[in-house]
């Protein structure tokens, strides 16, 4: 638009200017007549004049037109950009509404899996845990058991020092109880407890091969019998030295366990009293 007025302008300086001109020149041509030649001139200044003045303003009407012809356009390419902006924020605003619709859906469902999950969490973990103290009263109850028997027998025990068989009964019987549910059992006491019932095994293999050797090759012996006990009692003499230390780190372990048990019931026992007091 500014290019437009100025244009017009510059137009309008030559029209005047070239006014000017003609109208000197013929002021200087028809001077010399005298009067009517006054005359002339004035009525050829009149004429420029007019004539110029329809000049400007055919111009002026024409630039005119095309400024309108240009602000018409503009408008055209201005609510063109304009309808294309708004289409494309609408779009963005769909597209947006769209992923954030989906993102809600998508943890909604995270956080109804994790919901679920740790409801069934919650309920294994009571179960297996309630399971966990039952079998590790067992354990605790044989202990005591085993102990029991080594008080009560203490004196025969003394004089049959070697003996073999209250250690493997005692081996035996630890080894049956922490595999019926070895699932229950902490990481470390599962270990050991399979390494007793791995190291026990060999021996109790043994014993049994020497069993069968000697009642195979004593078929005829008077005291059959005595031989295979004595056969047994030899191989089972190794029971200590395969398994004294895993069956005391097994014990050690077995208290360790216990006192976390207690632990675990002390604290839900305070908080159940203080939120029962509340």
């Amino acid at each position: 638009m500014e290019e437009i007025c100025a244009c017009a302008l510059l137009k309008m300086l030559v029209f005047k200017v070239a006014y000017m001109e003609i109208y000197e020149i013929v002021k200087l041509v028809l001077l010399p007549f005298g009067g009517v030649s006054v005359a002339l001139v004035a009525m050829v200044g009149w004429l420029a004049h007019i004539s110029t003045k329809r000049i400007v303003e055919g111009e002026l009407a024409n630039h005119k037109i095309q400024l309108e012809s240009f602000k018409s356009e503009s408008n055209k390419e201005l609510q063109h950009v304009k309808n294309t902006a708004t289409k494309e924020i609408e779009a963005l605003k769909n597209q947006y509404t769209a992923d954030i619709e989906r993102i809600k859906a998508q943890l909604q469902s995270e956080f109804l899996k994790y919901e679920t999950y740790t409801t069934i969490s919650k309920e294994i973990y009571q179960g297996l845990f309630a399971k966990r103290v039952e079998i590790y009263g067992r354990l605790l109850n044989l202990k005591k058991e085993i102990d029991q028997s080594i008080l009560d027998n203490a004196g025969f025990l003394e004089i049959h020092d070697d003996d073999p068989s209250p250690f493997t009964d005692a081996v035996k019987k630890i080894g049956n109880a922490s595999q019926e549910n070895p699932m229950v059992l902490s990481n470390e006491l599962a270990q050991l407890s399979t390494e007793l019932v791995e190291k026990s095994n060999r021996v109790f293999s043994d014993e049994k091969v020497k069993s069968f050797y000697t009642e195979v090759y004593n078929q005829d012996a008077k005291y059959v019998h005595e031989l295979i006990m004595e056969a047994e009692n030899e191989a089972l003499r190794k029971m200590f030295a395969e398994c004294g230390d895993v069956y005391e780190r097994w014990l050690i372990q077995l208290n360790v366990d216990v006192s976390k048990i207690r632990s675990v019931l002390d604290l839900a026992g305070d908080f159940l009293e203080k939120n029962t007091n509340k």
